[in-house]
Formats: structure tokens, sequence, C-alpha cells
């Protein structure tokens, strides 16, 4: 388990996106504590938009048959890609 978390860790601080940076940045100039409360303060920011995108996504799907088989066949043809 240490392994895992050591190479995710690895790739998140080698591929960062803003989140981290901020995280990081907080973390050198702040400490540990400001770090671990700007990690959550970016958590609870993507939280708002991850459930807005959930329901027009689901509001988008109940109202649109043609989207949502859309959306089927797409992920259907993705998987078998992949399994290619």
């Amino acid at each position: 388990m240490p392994g895992d978390f050591l190479l995710t860790a690895l790739i998140v601080v080698l591929l960062p996106g803003t989140g981290v940076l901020y995280t990081l940045a907080t973390g050198l100039g702040l400490g540990g504590r400001a770090a671990v409360l700007a990690a959550l303060g970016c958590t609870l920011g993507i939280v708002p938009q991850l459930m807005l995108a959930t329901l027009g996504l689901a509001t988008l799907y109940a109202t649109s048959s043609g989207v949502f088989r859309a959306v089927q066949i797409a992920g259907t043809l993705y998987l078998l890609f992949m399994a290619w």
C-alpha cells in the first residue's frame, strides 16, 4: 500500500494542476497545516462544480433519449476499442 501511495503522489507532483500547485506553494510558504487547509479548500471548491455537472447531465439524459442513446453507443465503442 505505501508503494501505491508514493506512486500516486509522484504522478500528482509531476503533473500538477492548479490545486496541487496552490497546495504545494501554501505548504512551502506557510507550513503543513496551511497546506492541509488549502487542499481541503480546493476539494470543497470542486464539489459544487461536480454536483452541478452531474445534475445537468442527469437532466439532459432524462429529457433527451437521443443524447442518452448516443452516450451509450459512444461508451460501448470506447470499451470495445480499449478491449481491442
